[in-house]
């Protein structure tokens, strides 16, 4: 009953009840891009300091058979496969959506100048109390450009290309570059009509490249590689998250069958919301809608 009585006293006492009403119409104005919290969670559960999905060398490993250290491992690897590909080991490299730092750390081992952008103030925070390097806490497509022109040898975007501006950021990174300067990038474009919509469109990120003066010189799909953490996480997902959800609905049932009965008409559109995301990360979906892709692309 003490669940149940706190959620009325919330929704009858009039100052409670503003309160709800202040927080939920305010919700949308929290920018995620200056502090997402769904990444600092990713990054307590991932301590290598890396957001993306890992490169597991063999691909057809099973979920069941992964462990949190060969995803830590993944990780690491996914990680080396963007830094070998730099060849310009003198001039600066910037990291656009460096997230928590992970390929910072492994570009200052083999001693390159790399400059870390991110807007998420949580990632700023770390970073500056962790590496050493030189970070711009802004959004890119917000960007100086003057003084700033063909100053990097090497542009790298790790899973943060789905998050910009082609028109604006595609420009942006030709300017930067020195003459046979590199943009490496490595993330996930939609081909299909994927459910979920976040990435590129393949076709239409090929069409923007020649638009802007670029051109892949390099390309490798990795999907095979990065399925298996999808595959992982599925696992976790529907054979554990799912029954302790219906777990806890039971039990809620028992022992609040009042505060069960109010939240009731609500129940089918939380399952709705809960299969949409698991379908999310089912690696069958995944490679049917959408591939990953590590390219190198320079100035044409």
């Amino acid at each position: 009953m003490g669940i149940a009585s706190g959620i009325i006293k919330r929704l009858l006492y009039p100052h409670h009840l503003w309160r709800v009403i202040s927080l939920q119409w305010n919700r949308k104005k929290v920018n995620r891009t200056y502090d997402d919290a769904q990444l600092k969670l990713y990054h307590q559960l991932l301590p290598g300091d890396f957001l993306h999905y890992g490169y597991f060398s063999d691909p057809a490993i099973e979920p069941q058979d992964i462990t949190l250290r060969m995803v830590y491992d993944a990780q690491e690897q996914y990680g080396q496969n963007i830094v070998d590909l730099i060849t310009d080991k003198e001039s600066e490299i910037l990291d656009i959506g460096c997230g928590m730092g992970g390929l910072l750390r492994l570009m200052n081992k083999q001693g390159y100048k790399s400059i870390a952008l991110t807007p998420d103030k949580n990632q700023v925070h770390h970073i500056s109390q962790t590496y050493p390097n030189e970070i711009l806490g802004i959004r890119f497509e917000d960007m100086e450009m003057t003084g700033n022109k063909e100053r990097f040898g090497t542009v790298i975007t790790s899973e943060s290309l789905q998050y910009l501006d082609q028109d604006i950021s595609l420009p942006m990174i030709s300017a930067l570059l020195k003459p046979n300067g590199r943009w490496i990038a490595c993330d996930y474009f939609r081909i299909g009509d994927a459910a979920e919509k976040s990435g590129h469109e393949w076709p239409s990120f090929l069409e923007k490249l020649s638009k802007y003066g670029l051109k892949i010189i390099s390309q490798r799909d990795i999907t095979p590689h990065i399925l298996p953490t999808i595959g992982y996480v599925n696992m976790w997902a529907t054979q554990i998250g799912m029954p302790i959800k219906d777990f806890a609905l039971g039990k809620l049932k028992v022992k609040a069958p009042g505060l069960h009965y109010a939240l009731e008409g609500s129940l089918p559109l939380i399952e709705q919301k809960i299969d949409k995301n698991i379908k999310t990360i089912d690696p069958v979906e995944f490679a049917a809608k959408k591939k990953y892709m590590l390219l190198v692309i320079e100035k044409v």
